[in-house]
């Protein structure tokens, strides 16, 4: 199995060779990358004889129910009073992003971390994190080559959801060398490639749909046309019969568009806070943005929860984005 990189911190391999029960943990709205990530690293400690629980506050989403070991992932209250040598959170940012399940994090006797995202502020006990990463997938493959181990089919599939998702389908501009070396032991595992894309990113359940025309009906754009916001609330989710989860790559629809160069996607339905996703274009960034309102991610995706009055969140959203815009254009003057 050729690889470009390694584990960068010596001190993970030791955490999880000397711990016998591991609580391995991921982020809340949790994506492709999280879910595969968590299932593909379970499963290879599994096979290395450690006893493994998964967890999640919210859900695992329906298009990733298929994924082998799926449901194994269980809510916090689910996982109460157990005692675990180790608490490994992956693909998390920041320790918030766990939400509930942060307080069982904390209550493991040591703690470590995999992930890829550059504003991590490397909250863990160890912290595993490269922010040039495409992926949390990857870093778990990493994981794999330090232990000599090829993907089986139920890794493999957990890992094509990882790498395929946050790279956009092999899109994005995170997409590297590695990734396409991982994704070439995904497919030499013997996948069904079709099955796990289809069910990962082309099938469509009805709400979303549903969820979906009502967002772009609030589809605004300003700064010229460079960028575009869309907002929802708790009355679009009820109409819709739709969760959260359903939410998912909506935000997409308001960045592809010629011309368009940041968007934001903001969801006022929870009502203590607001949860605003933002996207950007090449060489635009949105990290610091997020930032502002006590977020992060990356440079061309990020987000944040922020409480207060979501109009006047929205508006200062905007103005940050619209302000990005005019530095760019004054930069190149």
């Amino acid at each position: 199995m050729r690889q470009l990189k390694g584990i960068s911190e010596p001190g993970l391999l030791r955490a999880l060779d000397g711990a016998r029960r591991v609580l391995i943990l991921g982020h809340i709205s949790p994506d492709g990358d999280c879910v595969g990530s968590m299932l593909a690293l379970g499963a290879v400690l599994e096979k290395r004889g450690k006893k493994v629980s998964l967890c999640l506050q919210d859900p695992v989403p329906g298009n990733l129910r298929f994924l082998p070991g799926a449901e194994k992932i269980l809510p916090p209250d689910r996982l109460e009073g157990e005692g675990f040598d180790l608490g490994v959170a992956v693909d998390c940012a920041d320790e918030s992003r766990m939400g509930e399940a942060a307080r069982l994090f904390r209550l493991c006797r040591a703690t470590a971390q995999i992930d890829h995202h550059a504003s991590n502020p490397l909250y863990a006990g160890v912290n595993e994190v490269d922010g040039k990463a495409s992926c949390a997938g990857c870093m778990i493959w990493r994981l794999m080559g330090e232990y000599r181990m090829e993907p089986d089919k139920p890794i493999a599939e957990c890992l094509y959801s990882a790498i395929s998702t946050d790279t956009g389908r092999f899109c994005f501009s995170c997409t590297d060398e590695e990734t396409f070396l991982c994704a070439s032991c995904v497919a030499a595992a013997g996948i069904d490639i079709n099955r796990c894309a289809r069910e990962i990113h082309l099938v469509k359940e009805a709400p979303h749909l549903k969820l979906l025309g009502r967002s772009l009906a609030t589809l605004k754009f300003f700064a010229g046309g460079r960028c575009t916001s869309m907002v929802i609330g708790a009355e679009d989710y009820a109409a819709s019969g739709a969760g959260r989860e359903h939410s998912d790559g909506i935000i997409n629809y308001a960045l592809n568009i010629p011309g368009v160069r940041l968007t934001c996607f903001a969801d006022t339905s929870a009502p203590d806070a607001v949860r605003i996703s933002f996207r950007a274009v090449e060489p635009y960034h949105v990290n610091d943005i997020a930032a502002l309102f006590g977020g992060g991610g990356h440079a061309l995706a990020a987000g944040c929860r922020t409480a207060g009055d979501p109009r006047e969140i929205i508006r200062r959203a905007e103005e940050a984005m619209e302000a990005q815009i005019r530095e760019m254009a004054a930069e190149t003057e």
